[in-house]
């Protein structure tokens, strides 16, 4: 245990360290940050249902959970030049002959994955608290009712994070991953879908993972903020307009996690570094 929390602290050290990581990462929060705060300001009006009421609790947190998985793509390309450029310099080579076995160099970047994708949702959590607290008051309703989308958007995060790593070990090759990252989301997978029923579809692995976390419905919340107003909560005194979670995807994109994973060990128990 001793010896994984050592490898794991290396990793994350030689990780934060790395120049193309501290700038991805800047323009990450920075991309994330302006569009939140560009968002929220517009007082845009469609049909009744004003584009700012969004950042507003209780819809504030699956927005903002919405918004941050435009950019967890990002956080995959930005795996991949990490796998790719310990390739490039031999470092995988060298921990090798230190004595750092296979499974463990696995584990340390597993431990780099879920770092990042804890890291999207504590800076989803505050800008949300911030943004909602901001935006209007809480008194009809609880800050933190939806805060659980945050578990399905950190399994997102995750999820790329993974196929990031995966596709690393598999083509090696920096441009030639970050190209066949893209391309599986469009437009390999979708192609496949078009031969399929929409019930089957639901399953791709693409598709399943960035279904997670839908844009807002905002005619619902329309109608739902109307009926709050007059009601107040419903009778089980829970407050409706609560973000729409669909657990199965959630079920089905841990499986595809576990999946890549497996494929993931295979690979590198085989791969001659």
């Amino acid at each position: 245990m001793n010896d994984i929390k050592m490898l794991l602290r290396l990793e994350w050290e030689k990780t934060f360290w790395n120049g193309s990581f501290r700038a991805i990462m800047a323009i990450h929060v920075l991309l994330f940050l302006i569009v939140v705060l560009v968002g929220s300001q517009i007082g845009l009006n469609i049909n009744g249902v004003r584009i700012d009421k969004l950042f507003v609790f209780p819809h504030v947190w699956q927005t903002l959970s919405w918004i941050a998985s435009w950019f967890n793509l990002l956080l995959g390309i930005l795996m991949i030049v990490l796998v790719t450029s310990e390739f490039q310099f031999r470092t995988f080579r060298k921990q090798l002959i230190d004595g750092i076995s296979r499974p463990q160099l696995l584990i340390a970047k597993g431990g780099v994955a879920v770092i990042l994708a804890l890291f999207v949702v504590v800076i989803t959590l505050f800008t949300a608290i911030t943004t909602g607290l901001l935006m209007g008051n809480t008194e009809h309703t609880s800050p933190f009712s939806g805060i659980e989308i945050l578990i399905v958007l950190f399994i997102q995060a995750l999820a790329y994070l993974i196929l990031g790593i995966l596709i690393s070990f598999s083509v090696r090759n920096t441009a030639l991953s970050i190209l066949s990252f893209i391309l599986l989301f469009f437009p390999i997978e979708p192609i496949f879908r078009a031969f399929f029923s929409s019930k089957i579809t639901a399953f791709f692995p693409m598709k399943s993972i960035s279904d997670l976390t839908p844009m807002p419905d905002f005619f619902g919340i329309a109608a739902g903020d109307l009926i709050q107003i007059n009601q107040q909560f419903t009778p089980e005194g829970v407050a409706i307009n609560e973000p729409n979670i669909s657990w199965i995807s959630t079920i089905t994109v841990i499986a595809y996690i576990t999946l890549f994973s497996l494929i993931l060990r295979t690979i590198v128990a085989k791969r001659n570094f």
